[in-house]
């Protein structure tokens, strides 16, 4: 397998942060108004995608505040099916 270019090495690391920093977040507080929720989803939802040896990898970073919990799903795909994690793990060298 060929090395990742920079900035695609660069993307796979934001997501690979992105879905690190929200596992947990069904136990964070989430802001105590109401603004202040949907800047933090607006902020938190976003995709990134990239072609690698003629595969599409894509990542979506789906965040949703109520007044009590905070929502994340991460969504990984390789031409467009699901994977886990474990795929932008192999791409950036990780076990």
């Amino acid at each position: 397998m060929r090395t990742l270019s920079a900035g695609q090495q660069a993307k796979v690391t934001r997501a690979l942060e992105q879905h690190q920093n929200f596992g947990g977040a069904y136990f964070w507080t989430p802001p105590s108004n109401a603004s202040g929720r949907r800047s933090m989803e607006r902020r938190n939802n976003w995709s990134v995608g990239f072609r690698h040896e003629g595969v599409r990898y894509q990542y979506v970073s789906s965040v949703r505040c109520s007044a009590a919990h905070v929502y994340y799903k991460g969504y990984f795909t390789a031409d467009g099916q699901r994977k886990s994690v474990r795929v932008f793990k192999t791409l950036a060298g990780e076990r």
